[in-house]
């Protein structure tokens, strides 16, 4: 799932113009032709990347539709379809399935940038087909890359990698190696939960991958990796979306040594060992702590350390307060029962054996409806959310704000006090 991006639009349902309507509904039909032209005739996947797709305008649940659904919600308009998507579908950058189909999901309205644009509709109509393709859709958090020794190596590996990018195929070997042995070097500090790379990167990491190949243009596609690892020490969270970064990478210096490795990838499939295959290089074994530091002067390792060492301050400081809020202080406990998530990946937060904490998010369960801005909340596990529960007022009408989040329960579930630190929804 791509960045949730918050949007606010200038017209709802039922006060729009005409001429505005027509306007919006010309410009989805165009951004499905460019999604339709830019999978058509592609090469890298068995499957048909384009399909059905929705755009959903957040507040409003306006939708537009590249064909329609089964249960004739969506209408005729021009060359697409529009209608109001039901309040109980979850929207997001994402694939659902929803009246038969499978679909790919974005919020509208779509970047203004055209390669960005593309790229979105591309990176979710993959979503859409991996399951066909043998990948399923797993998106663990490499909890690991929160760590100020995770993320050093990552970064290096980074580095080492665009150093490959930026030199002749055949010329690549020394480079490639390097990056592999600051992963194995990650590998061996991190033993424990270092397969989540792996399982994030052949989903996420494909996906991403998807998006850059067919729907950036051509000439702009390694400018656009070197900025994304040029970028990357500025990003608060790794632990979701280091994917987005080492799936594009890898996956096109793959595809300009074999542009069709992607048709011989499965669920277990793995960068490291594909790297080895195509390049003809050896999986180097761990690296020792002389042969690590040498190779760090080499890609500018002094400036990541001094960095990160800088950022390692601050993330204990945040542990510190995210571990007072929800274990000392009162707090509401939900089981998730069938959950539908929207999140921003690039903000998430690690908090070791208690979960992982979402700043934002919206959640939709059989319990009713989620949505928090501020203070976050903790999932354990995808099966538990915790919320701090401080100050909440209970509106007597199924909704209840608490902190920072706002419940909208169904009928039949009300919130129970359990003590003085513990509260629960049940039904």
């Amino acid at each position: 799932m791509k960045k949730i991006i918050a949007v606010l639009f200038c017209w709802s349902a039922f006060t729009c113009h005409a001429q505005t309507i027509d306007s919006a509904s010309q410009l989805a039909a165009s951004y499905f032709k460019e999604a339709e032209l830019a999978g058509k005739d592609q090469h890298i996947w068995k499957e048909k990347v384009y399909g059905p797709m929705l755009f959903v305008e957040p507040q409003s649940r306006v939708t537009y539709a590249n064909m329609p659904d089964s249960a004739g919600i969506l209408k005729p308009d021009g060359s697409i379809y529009k209608g109001i998507l039901p309040n109980e579908v979850m929207i997001a950058n994402t694939s659902i399935f929803w009246e038969g189909k499978l679909w790919s999901v974005m919020l509208w309205p779509l970047l203004p940038d055209r390669d960005e644009r593309v790229n979105l509709m591309e990176h979710e109509s993959f979503h859409r087909i991996q399951v066909k393709l043998g990948l399923p859709g797993r998106s663990p958090t490499v909890n690991h890359l929160s760590t100020m020794y995770g993320r050093i190596y990552f970064l290096l590996e980074l580095k080492a990698l665009e150093a490959a990018l930026s030199k002749p195929v055949n010329y690549r070997a020394a480079d490639l190696t390097n990056a592999l042995l600051f992963r194995e070097k990650r590998r061996g500090l991190f033993p424990k939960t270092f397969k989540t790379e792996r399982i994030l990167e052949m989903s996420e990491g494909l996906a991403e991958y998807t998006g850059v190949i067919l729907g950036r243009q051509k000439d702009s596609i390694r400018q656009h990796l070197y900025h994304q690892i040029d970028t990357a020490g500025n990003r608060k969270s790794f632990i979701r979306s280091c994917a987005y970064i080492t799936g594009p990478v890898y996956g096109y210096l793959l595809y300009e040594k074999y542009p069709g490795w992607t048709l011989k990838v499965d669920s277990n499939s793995d960068f490291p060992v594909l790297i080895s295959k195509y390049y003809h290089i050896n999986l180097p074994k761990p690296p020792s702590n002389k042969a690590i530091a040498m190779l760090e002067k080499k890609y500018n390792g002094k400036a990541i350390i001094q960095s990160e060492k800088l950022k390692e301050e601050k993330r204990l400081q945040t542990v510190n307060q995210y571990t007072d809020l929800f274990t000392r202080k009162p707090i509401l406990t939900i089981t998730l029962i069938k959950m539908g998530i929207s999140f921003n990946p690039n903000t998430l937060f690690d908090l070791g054996e208690y979960g992982t904490i979402y700043p934002t998010a919206k959640i939709k369960d059989t319990w009713g409806e989620l949505n928090v801005s501020a203070n976050g909340m903790l999932m354990k596990d995808w099966q538990i959310i915790y919320l701090p529960m401080g100050h909440f007022t209970d509106g007597n009408n199924g909704i209840i704000e608490g902190d920072g989040w706002e419940i909208k329960l169904n009928d039949g579930w009300k919130i129970v006090k359990i003590d003085g630190l513990h509260y629960t929804v049940l039904k």
